[in-house]
């Protein structure tokens, strides 16, 4: 059985496996940006899914890697059954994938124009006055 996995939002899953010296690391369901024009390197998400069999070692560590830490989105019915978690339907949206519906978070609101207000000046204490007592 093939596995289709999407990348989560911010994890960064290494795919299994030796890496050739001086390239850059390989993760699930990204591929390699390299620096341009004062952007770093980066590794964004793929919209296609990664796709592992499900009898190799590679295909049972994305199988737990997906159940047990979440970083991993089934991106099938058949993929989700399988790494026993429900299948949620991901969005690809500004690059990545979430399966939340919200929109993507506001801007924050702008701080107000103009000088910062002064505190107001307490009201002055009265005086407190001695009393004599006998005693």
């Amino acid at each position: 059985m093939i596995l289709k996995f999407y990348a989560c939002e911010d994890t960064l899953v290494s795919v299994p496996g030796p890496r050739a010296v001086g390239q850059p690391p390989r993760y699930v369901g990204r591929t390699f940006s390299p620096a341009k024009a004062g952007k770093p390197a980066a590794h964004p998400a793929d919209q296609e899914p990664y796709e592992v069999d499900s009898d190799t070692d590679e295909g049972r560590r994305m199988k737990l890697v997906c159940r047990r830490d979440g970083a991993l989105y089934p991106a099938d019915a058949e993929t989700a059954k399988a790494c026993c978690v429900e299948f949620v339907t991901p969005t690809f949206r500004d690059g990545a994938w979430s399966t939340s519906d919200a929109a993507p978070a506001a801007a924050p609101a702008a701080p107000p124009k103009g000088p910062p207000k002064k505190p107001e000046k307490p009201a002055p204490a009265e005086p407190v006055k001695e009393s004599k007592t006998n005693g």
